[in-house]
């Protein structure tokens, strides 16, 4: 840029500029620029269509100069859409920590006092980015950008008389497109500081409601032991005549399912609550999970291994971790059992399997279960759940499944 403003009349025909000015309308347009920077998109376009017809009637150094001040006009634009949308980002962080924060009743934030993006349109241009290089808050972001405006003053300086005006234009566009991508870059640091915060509090209100769930199933259990004791004592009252003791029993199982169903309510959402505080402590879901006769039964499907491998994919791996928080305070036995389908060796489908399921085993231990809870078998073929006869049908039956039992 500074040899297209201090020696025009040595260069070829402007295309290369126009082709850039272009290519900056079109970015700026990409970043919503109409919305948030309509007026200065529309100046860009304005002073782009005229590089265009001075370019068309041979006047090359007029639309060299016209498409280097659109170029600057677009990424202006583009500069002040991206400020925009980092501050309504870091707006929005604030209100949902605010509310966390009051959810949790905790004291409010103190108050932010990072610069909110603007366009600095006052002053030296020279001074202001002397300015914006001293300031530590903005100094580490937007090198590109102050590169480009310490160019752009350069050239301004060095320009022929016929064409300092515009490079003027063109440096004071370039330094404003500094400070604001150098104040965007702080807002998107602190957006990230934010996020962090957020994290946390979410989890600490994770554990709050797992807390106030124990707590209401405790209340529950013992109104429970309290309406049982009372039944007790009215069944052995109304011994003496079978009419009453038959209306006390009815009262019995009335009270007793009743009060069993919300106990039963407030233990799933307790475990509910668990499962969601071990998966954001972990950073992976859990395993999808079911009760059968042997308890509690999580399952990894067959996409938790690379076809015959026994390696936990990346995503697989996030998921163990996440059961072994859930399971962390726990006392139960885990039994741990690895199914493949039918194709290939039956000898080698049980090797697979239980290699499969060692490596679950090895996982959780890594993540803090006690071996000693655990035991893993291979089961090979032997026990599909399904028919084999398809491909969704062994892709079913590849997997391996961690029971939880109570004893």
């Amino acid at each position: 840029m500074a040899f297209a403003l201090s020696a025009c009349s040595s260069l070829p025909p402007p295309a290369a500029e126009l082709d850039a000015a272009r290519q900056s309308i079109v970015r700026a347009e990409n970043a919503d620029a109409d919305q948030y920077a309509g007026d200065i998109l529309a100046r860009a376009r304005n002073g782009f269509a005229q590089a265009q017809a001075a370019m068309g009637e041979g006047r090359d150094a007029v639309a060299r100069s016209a498409a280097l001040l659109a170029a600057a006009d677009a990424d202006l634009a583009l500069a002040q859409s991206r400020a925009a949308v980092a501050s309504a980002e870091m707006q929005q962080r604030q209100a949902e920590i605010a509310e966390l924060r009051a959810r949790l009743q905790l004291d409010a934030a103190p108050v932010d006092d990072a610069m909110a993006p603007a366009i600095a349109s006052a002053g030296d241009p020279d001074q202001r980015l002397l300015a914006l290089d001293a300031d530590p808050r903005l100094n580490a972001h937007a090198a590109y950008e102050r590169l480009q405006a310490r160019q752009a003053l350069d050239a301004a300086a060095n320009a022929r008389s016929s064409q300092r005006d515009v490079a003027v234009q063109v440096a004071e566009r370039r330094v404003s497109i500094a400070e604001l991508s150098a104040q965007t870059g702080a807002t998107r640091a602190r957006i990230d500081q934010l996020d962090r915060e957020r994290s946390e509090l979410l989890v600490e209100a994770s554990r709050q409601d797992a807390a106030r769930a124990r707590a209401e199933a405790e209340r529950l259990r013992m109104e429970a032991q309290i309406q049982l004791e009372e039944a007790q004592r009215l069944r052995a009252a109304a011994e003496a005549e079978t009419l009453a003791r038959q209306e006390a029993e009815d009262v019995i199982l009335d009270v007793a399912g009743e009060q069993s169903a919300r106990l039963a309510a407030a233990r799933e959402r307790e475990a509910d609550l668990a499962r969601q505080e071990a998966a954001l402590l972990a950073g992976g879901a859990l395993p999808p999970t079911r009760t059968d006769a042997r308890g509690e039964v999580f399952t990894l499907a067959g996409d938790a291994f690379a076809s015959g491998s026994a390696r936990l994919t990346a995503a697989a791996a996030a998921s163990v971790r996440a059961l072994a928080a859930y399971l962390q305070d726990g006392s139960g036995r885990l039994l741990i059992e690895g199914h493949t389908d039918d194709e290939g060796q039956a000898e080698a489908n049980l090797a697979l399997s239980q290699r499969r399921a060692d490596a679950v085993r090895a996982a959780l231990v890594d993540a803090g279960i006690a071996g000693s809870r655990m035991q893993a078998a291979g089961r090979g073929e032997t026990d599909p759940i399904t028919d084999n006869g398809s491909a969704e049908g062994r892709a079913r039956n590849r997997r391996v499944e961690i029971v939880v039992s109570g004893n």
